[in-house]
């Protein structure tokens, strides 16, 4: 590795935001929205929503057979739309019924779940690595890993983030009421839900944070020396999102008639442009890292005004593709060689 190369991956003081010369918070953020603009950060939010979507068909149904495995199919639709009931308007949880009726009439549901597993992790990572190519655009690198080791990497994330998302869904099921009914049954004191009241959000808040970092770190095709947790541009995305949840369910009970309009269907909907917010601003978010890279090793006295100097992972793909591209380029002109005679 070159000494310039050395120098971009050395974390140092000089990383921190707050050591960064004067006026480059400016710089970055407007280089940010540049970067958004240029690299198609619409389109990016988009195709991830696209591969959200498709990853919620077997999160239901694995959802659904869980249920169907722990208890009765008549008392498993009765406590998805229970818990329906606490997200979602109590018309719109119970018109869930027959859906979720129809998916648990399957004769075996340890099957069922077995296979919405495997499907699931799947579909995310069809989501990880459409989110690195999204990165990778922000860092400006081509994705250079073969297909076989990259899509391996990323049924690892998956794998994660399917742990993450589990955890994250069991918390914000685990309202104090929940808990409390729960351990009022076992006889435990109620002071543990008091103490759960308190540490639900940081916990849920923890869990973000985490699933954010897996995939601005592990997905792209550049290398960091390690692992920024809680990033400038992961903090910037999961405030973004959270803002942009409050303010859309506020539009969506006052204004909004989805409902009225579509029915049941109103409720994809609504998830569907909510999935579709929260990945502009994880896009978004990307580009504020970026620039805060590349303001840190400005700091450093590194070249870094056109490109962020950050070393790719693997550069297989990118060799071979480059002689298919050589050997398709010859043909063609062997064809107009043999057309001039």
């Amino acid at each position: 590795m070159d000494e310039e190369l050395r120098r971009a991956l050395d974390p140092g003081d000089p990383g921190r935001p707050t050591r960064l010369p004067p006026g480059s918070w400016r710089l970055a953020v407007r280089r940010a929205w540049h970067g958004f603009v240029r690299h198609r950060g619409v389109d990016a939010a988009a195709a991830l929503t696209f591969f959200t979507a498709v990853a919620a068909f077997p999160a239901a149904l694995a959802v659904a057979s869980a249920f169907a495995l722990a208890s009765d199919r008549e008392r498993a639709v009765e406590d998805l739309v229970a818990i329906a009931r606490t997200l979602l308007p109590d018309d719109v949880a119970e018109s869930l019924a027959a859906p979720v009726g129809q998916l648990l009439r399957l004769e075996n549901a340890g099957v069922a779940l077995a296979i919405a597993l495997v499907l699931l992790v799947w579909t995310v990572s069809g989501y990880a690595t459409a989110f690195g190519r999204a990165v990778n655009a922000v860092y400006e690198v081509q994705e250079g890993r073969p297909f076989w080791a990259f899509r391996a990497r990323m049924l690892l994330v998956a794998a994660a983030l399917v742990v993450l998302a589990t955890i994250a869904a069991a918390t914000l099921l685990s309202t104090p009421t929940a808990v409390d009914d729960i351990l009022g049954e076992r006889g435990i004191a109620p002071a543990v839900t008091t103490v759960w009241a308190v540490l639900r959000w940081p916990v849920l808040l923890a869990v973000l944070v985490l699933a954010v970092a897996l995939l601005y770190t592990l997905t792209p095709n550049v290398r960091h020396q390690r692992t920024i947790w809680a990033s400038v541009g992961s903090v910037f995305a999961i405030a973004v999102w959270a803002v942009a949840t409050g303010g859309y369910a506020l539009y969506v009970s006052l204004v909004g008639a989805y409902g009225a309009i579509y029915g049941s269907i109103g409720t994809l909907l609504v998830a569907l442009l909510w999935g579709y917010l929260g990945n502009l601003a994880l896009v978004a978010g990307a580009e504020l890292d970026a620039e805060f890279v590349r303001l840190r090793q400005l700091a450093r006295g590194i070249d870094a005004a056109e490109l962020v100097r950050l070393p790719v992972r693997d550069t297989r793909r990118n060799h071979w593709i480059a002689s298919r591209h050589d050997a398709d380029v010859a043909e063609a002109r062997r064809i107009r060689e043999r057309t001039d005679e």
